[in-house]
């Protein structure tokens, strides 16, 4: 039924997933930077763990990351695998929620549905019969479409900001958001019995460059195939306030819960040649964090 929001998830209902069995089972929670298209990060972990374990342990890694995830992304992902258990759980993501504060305060909700991508999703979540007759779901869609167009409904992207919103993003709305979303994803964790290890979101804003979206922002970066300007995101400076106040938070929970943390934005060198843009690793960069993260997972022994 989710299928169209979220097919990373796809292969992965109708599959028996067990933390109680050889294999060491991992989830990977988080946006477009530890992706498989963009980095992909479960083949770069199981490549260097099976390295570092040699035949003593089985490996297979879920990776549900994908472009313009938040947290509440990450939370919905985490609540449709039920039924199936992890070896261990990883979360990283802190930069797509600044695209939700990117719109009036008064326009603003705490759930993110004044973003249509979210709407949508409830809309769906509150037609459970959909697997048996479409007519109601379909009959409310067109009232709501209506009903959008009457009040002149305004809804922020979750793809990129519209830059007539962009100066909105100086109040980070959505700290309370990510913090119960976040929650929830814990809390998840502990009722499954999955290990989760929370990860710090680094970035890069070059010291003493005004970032404005333009194609010159690109001399400051490792000049990649692909990059995102930070505009996508919102204005530079509130971006990078986002994912500080986004961090801090993850941050506290951690300690709070007693879940795992590992400090990426600490253990990513600053310097421009291991990002693409603000976010995004480029292949040095990729090399470095997966090192960084499998390395971490030994030395703790998350997966024994």
């Amino acid at each position: 039924m989710y299928s169209g929001f979220y097919p990373t998830i796809k292969e992965m209902i109708g599959k028996d997933i067990r933390n109680d069995d050889d294999i060491q089972d991992v989830l990977i929670l988080g946006g477009s930077v530890i992706s498989t298209p963009w980095s992909n990060m479960e083949a770069r972990l199981d490549t260097i763990l099976r390295k570092k374990y040699g035949n003593a342990k089985k490996f297979a890694f879920y990776n549900t990351a994908a472009a313009g995830h938040t947290s509440l992304d990450n939370l919905i992902k985490y609540k449709l695998l039920a039924g199936k258990s992890y070896d261990l759980v990883i979360y990283y993501e802190a930069i797509n929620e600044n695209r939700a504060n990117c719109i009036p305060d008064k326009d603003f909700r705490a759930d993110y549905s004044h973003i249509k991508w979210y709407s949508d999703i409830y809309l769906l979540q509150s037609h459970p019969e959909i697997n048996y007759t479409v007519i109601p779901y379909v009959c409310h869609l067109v009232t709501r479409g209506i009903r959008d167009k009457m009040d002149r409904k305004v809804y922020a992207s979750q793809e990129q900001v519209d830059p007539a919103f962009a100066k909105f993003g100086a109040k980070i709305k959505t700290a309370a958001s990510y913090q119960k979303n976040l929650s929830g994803i814990i809390d998840l964790s502990k009722r499954r019995g999955d290990a989760l290890l929370l990860l710090n979101y680094a970035s890069y804003f070059p010291e003493g460059v005004k970032l404005t979206g333009e194609q010159k922002d690109m001399d400051h970066f490792a000049g990649c195939h692909y990059a995102s300007p930070v505009t996508i995101w919102g204005e530079a400076n509130n971006v990078k306030k986002g994912i500080d106040k986004h961090n801090q938070i993850l941050i506290n929970m951690a300690k709070r819960s007693g879940k795992h943390f590992f400090d990426m934005a600490r253990n990513m060198p600053q310097d421009g040649s291991f990002f693409c843009d603000v976010c995004h690793v480029s292949e040095r960069g990729a090399q470095h964090f997966s090192n960084k993260l499998a390395t971490f997972i030994v030395d703790f022994k998350l997966l024994e």
